[in-house]
């Protein structure tokens, strides 16, 4: 630190500069107030160390200089001979530090300066917070105002429940179900259903209930997360707490979906050692953020997705049995959409009209034989794949009715296990008479398009698929039937 040490008295001058010097301060002896001055407006001096009686401007002058001028906020330390106590009194009354009197104590000086420099290290610090306020200030609104702007983008991107389309009488019950759960947010839930039947769509309704809410719906994929990440994301973590997360922390889905609803999708996959961590919230309504000391409040609901039997799970040991009563308290089971086939009906005309708009076709009415072929397929995605079963047929054609041929392009070829087997006429038995001057195989073939034909009633989409062919081969050989 830089002391100006004024003093008439050299011998007292050199001796006091010397022990300041041994501490390890830089000292700039002046003989006199007025030189004291002049060194001073040339050179900042965070303690000036005086003593009172000069010949000419003496201490208390200087003192009182120096704290009415631009350098108000040095500490001044002046040292008085014994008895003066009036004089050191005007001294501090003016402003000063502190004094010593004569003859100069070392131990209680070196005590005071020590004093000083954490004094002037806290002004500093004071004059640089200052000095940055408002840039802090404009960085933390700036924080501020984006987690605002994404909680927004949060409730915006999920504050209008979509439309939910349902004829059948399952479906009927599963919304009353969920409306009554909406109404006590204290009731965890259990869906349970195939993948692409509605789960997350009835979580929605469980949450927002027949109108829109303004607290949040935070979903989190239980299968899309490395199990060494898990706890972070749904806890969230303090600064510091491990190798490569924020500077500042960040919160976990726990605290972000507030007093909303917090949804557990693919529930069964959520790793064995989190599954205690998480029945303790569930249990207590409390949590703390890794690396945290500050225990928070868990106040949303929860809402569990899976398309796994999590009854069977526990029996096997894939899943705790305590956890499983805790979530279990609300339940609901979605039927797949093979088993809803009023669904199938009302769901293809909505997803017709929506897709049709978006895609600017003329599409508005389904052809009875295409609904026909709708009801017989066994949609083992859903209302998803028959959502892109309609959307395909959509983008590949332009026509008022939707007909077979239009959604036989739109079906994906089923899995080669699932692939029901054409029926194989067994010749090791003799069973088809073969004649004995030669037998004409492509008009054999054309035989069986004919009658293939005449019993789907000239179908060519339902008789290609009775054949194995594609409509194109199937189309080929037509052209050579006799006319």
């Amino acid at each position: 630190m830089n002391i100006l040490l004024v003093d008439d008295d050299q011998d007292s001058c050199r001796s006091v500069a010397e022990f300041l010097e041994e501490l390890g301060h830089n000292v700039i002896r002046s003989g006199s107030a007025d030189n004291a001055l002049r060194a001073f407006r040339k050179r900042h001096f965070p303690l000036v160390i005086t003593d009172i009686c000069m010949p000419g401007t003496d201490g208390i002058d200087l003192l009182r200089e120096l704290k009415a001028g631009d350098h108000a906020a040095c500490d001044v330390l002046v040292y008085t001979g014994h008895g003066d106590m009036k004089t050191a009194i005007a001294a501090l009354r003016l402003g000063a530090y502190d004094y010593l009197q004569k003859p100069v104590n070392v131990e209680v000086l070196a005590a005071i300066v020590d004093r000083c420099a954490e004094h002037q290290s806290l002004l500093q610090e004071n004059r640089q917070l200052t000095t940055h306020f408002q840039a802090r200030v404009n960085d933390a609104t700036h924080d501020l105002q984006q987690e605002l702007t994404l909680m927004r983008r949060m409730v915006r991107g999920t504050c209008g429940l979509p439309e939910m389309v349902y004829h059948s009488p399952e479906m009927k019950a599963i919304v009353d179900t969920a409306r009554t759960y909406h109404t006590d947010a204290s009731v965890p839930v259990v869906i349970e259903g195939d993948t692409g039947c509605g789960k997350e769509l009835v979580a929605r309704l469980i949450h927002f209930g027949d109108g829109a809410v303004d607290t949040p719906f935070v979903d989190i994929n239980c299968a899309a997360i490395p199990g060494e990440l898990f706890e972070a994301e749904l806890f969230g973590y303090e600064s510091g707490a491990f190798t490569g997360g924020k500077a500042k922390g960040e919160k976990g889905k726990l605290e972000i979906a507030g007093r909303g609803t917090l949804l557990l999708d693919e529930i069964g996959e959520m790793p064995l050692h989190m599954q205690p961590k998480l029945l303790r919230v569930l249990e207590n309504r409390c949590f703390y953020p890794v690396g945290g000391l500050k225990k928070k409040q868990f106040l949303a609901r929860v809402v569990c997705c899976t398309n796994r039997n999590l009854h069977a799970m526990v029996d096997t040991g894939d899943f705790r049995k305590d956890l499983y009563y805790r979530l279990n308290i609300g339940y609901i089971r979605i039927p797949p959409l093979r088993e809803r086939s009023a669904d199938i009906k009302a769901l293809a005309h909505f997803f017709l009209k929506k897709k049709s708009a978006r895609k600017r076709r003329r599409f508005k009415a389904i052809a009875p034989s295409a609904m026909a072929m709708l009801l017989r397929h066994d949609f083992p995605g859903n209302v998803r794949e028959l959502e892109n079963v309609i959307e395909r047929a959509v983008l590949s054609y332009d026509d008022e009715v939707l007909c077979p041929d239009h959604l036989l392009s739109a079906f994906s070829p089923p899995p080669a296990s699932s692939k029901p087997s054409a029926t194989v006429v067994d010749l090791s038995h003799n069973t088809i008479p073969l004649p004995e001057h030669g037998l004409d195989l492509e008009q054999l073939n054309l035989a069986i398009v004919r009658k293939a034909l005449a019993r789907f009633n000239g179908n060519k989409s339902e008789t290609s698929r009775y054949l194995g062919l594609s409509r194109r081969a199937l189309e080929s050989r037509v052209r050579k039937l006799d006319p």
